[in-house]
């Protein structure tokens, strides 16, 4: 039965952590449920989450996170947001699992915001944009243009899935000559995506066709034609 609170002390939420945070899995499922059942009824546990349980390095902690808001994220947008502007790395890094595992679309201003804070480290700025994408916010792609050709190969993959996911149209010239990246992932998300992108990509990818013989662009050109692009997500 899970445990109706009004308000709860810092010493019952750590109580209840410590069952809620466990693998679920197995003989830990019903007690990790109404662990978290419980937190939830807590007024303030988002702050106290975030605050104190964010940035540990720790993804069965995360993981309940996620799962305890799963249905109501709502509540944390504020503290997202906050945590996003914190200058602690690792705390970062566990925002953005949590946005884009919640497809937050409501923080793309902010994301937009520290994408030049992240330009070399690839695993954050790939994060970043894997979020925009999922903004569902056609304005945003002008701002991700200039990442589709980074060195970065991470960077690379998770830009072109966001322009598609946006559906940038401006984008598909320059999405088109990634058919030939020297990344195979980076070739099949960039089929994928202009097949997403299908009615205005079908133009241009036959203008490149008829003035290519590479063999490798001709393959995935006609990949895209033909649908047969799966996504990579």
């Amino acid at each position: 039965m899970t445990i109706l609170l009004i308000s709860c002390t810092d010493s019952l939420m750590e109580r209840l952590w410590k069952t809620a945070s466990l693998w679920r899995a197995g003989e830990n499922v019903k007690k990790v449920d109404i662990a978290r059942d419980s937190l939830k009824k807590c007024p303030q546990v988002v702050a106290w989450l975030f605050n104190n349980k964010l940035g540990r390095r720790d993804r069965f902690s995360l993981r309940a996170i996620r799962d305890i808001f799963q249905d109501n994220y709502s509540r944390t947008i504020p503290y997202l947001k906050i945590s996003l502007l914190s200058k602690d790395t690792l705390k970062v890094k566990d925002v953005l699992y949590l946005i884009n595992e919640w497809k937050v679309k409501e923080l793309g201003d902010i994301l937009i915001q520290i994408l030049i804070r992240y330009d070399d480290r690839p695993h954050i700025l790939s994060s970043i944009i894997r979020a925009i994408g999922n903004s569902e916010n056609k304005e945003y792609g002008k701002y991700l243009l200039s990442y589709i050709d980074s060195e970065y190969e991470m960077v690379r993959f998770r830009t072109i899935q966001a322009l598609g996911k946006l559906k940038y149209y401006p984008s598909i010239p320059q999405i088109i000559p990634h058919l030939v990246d020297s990344l195979f992932t980076v070739r099949y998300i960039s089929c994928f995506t202009l097949y997403q992108m299908k009615d205005s990509a079908y133009r241009e990818i036959e203008k490149f066709i008829r003035t290519s013989d590479n063999q490798t662009f001709l393959y995935f050109a006609n990949l895209s034609l033909s649908g047969s692009c799966l996504s990579t997500d």
